[in-house]
């Protein structure tokens, strides 16, 4: 937000109700204040000199009611006054700098100290673009007040229904808005909005969605903020930290297939002579069907029978042997993964 103090931001909803409520209040409030107005602010005006008096001693009324410069802006009181003096300026007094020019000669005059310690270096006028700005965001606060305003007893859900429209009016008119402060009023009206009994609850009925949408601009401008305030280092580790979990699958899909695929070369070595034995034997078992009953035959299964029990013997070997293998490389892999991981954070 140009021109202007360094912490300005926008009102949320609450601080828009709460300082409209307090000027509301204040303005039938400055019968008795004209005596002490610095008519010599006015200088060579002539026209409406009555109207910007009342404008002026409003604006004092209003900030006499903050007890203290830190009360003031937590409750964001100057950027309120601001943009409903820049208002009346355009509404009234088709957008005359010169009036405005009054109204800071009058927060910075002697006899208001108080003041002008408050706002002076707030009160400004607006460009502007950015004065359409707060402009809508402002008329989605109020049709939202209207909305849930409770002396006219159940919500009137026509007013919801024009905060659904002005947000997204919003958001269309201003595709490009890079502004993190202005993306949280409209993130917090959000949240406002949804949380309304008569939006979660449907009570509006279906015409009305009840949940808004919150502008891609700024999600970006959100990351590019939160990039931006990190050092270097702390961007890499930012990066880093989102990939580990890849590369530990990656590390661990590749593990798997080297202990699974049938063409690796360990493999092939492990089991090829266990294969070629397995088959000799089952040749074995055939020529024996044949001639079992002939005294070769005899000689032969008992050979067999003997063969039979050394190949029990080798298998039973083989498969420890191979067990202790598997359970050697999983703990490996197991601890290559821990240690990819953390490498990584």
């Amino acid at each position: 937000m140009e021109g202007g103090y360094h912490d300005e931001r926008y009102d949320s909803f609450d601080e828009y109700s709460s300082n409209k409520e307090i000027y509301e209040r204040i303005k039938t409030e400055i019968g008795g204040d004209h005596a002490s107005f610095p008519s010599s602010v006015l200088g060579d005006k002539k026209e409406n000199t009555f109207l910007i008096t009342n404008d002026c001693l409003r604006l004092r009324r209003y900030l006499m009611n903050f007890h203290n410069k830190k009360d003031c802006q937590n409750k964001n009181c100057c950027q309120y006054i601001n943009y409903f003096l820049n208002y009346i300026v355009r509404d009234l007094y088709s957008s005359d700098r010169s009036v405005f020019d009054i109204y800071k000669d009058y927060i910075n005059h002697v006899s208001n100290d108080y003041i002008k310690s408050l706002c002076a270096p707030e009160i400004n006028y607006m460009e502007q673009d950015k004065y359409e700005l707060i402009k809508k965001l402002y008329n989605i606060y109020q049709y939202y007040e209207y909305f849930i305003n409770k002396s006219r007893g159940t919500p009137i859900c026509h007013y919801a229904k024009l905060c659904v429209q002005s947000y997204y009016s919003i958001m269309y008119d201003y595709l490009n808005i890079k502004d993190t402060k202005f993306c949280k009023a409209l993130k917090d009206f959000k949240i406002l909005f949804e949380k309304n009994e008569h939006m979660s609850e449907n009570k509006c009925g279906t015409n009305i969605p009840n949940s808004l949408s919150y502008p891609d601009i700024c999600n970006e401008v959100q990351e590019e903020s939160i990039q931006s305030a990190l050092s270097p280092h702390q961007q890499t580790t930012r990066l880093e930290i989102q990939k580990p979990e890849t590369s530990v699958i990656a590390q661990g899909e590749g593990t798997v297939e080297n202990k699974q695929d049938p063409t690796n070369p360990k493999s092939l070595g492990a089991v090829l002579p266990i294969t070629l034995f397995s088959s000799g034997i089952g040749a074995l078992f055939v020529f024996l069907s044949l001639y079992k009953y002939t005294p070769i035959g005899h000689w032969l299964l008992l050979r067999m029978q003997r063969f039979k029990r050394i190949s029990k013997n080798i298998d039973g070997e083989d498969y420890e042997m191979q067990q202790h293998t598997y359970e050697y490389d999983k703990e490996n892999s197991e601890y290559n993964g821990y240690n990819i991981s953390y490498n990584s954070v």
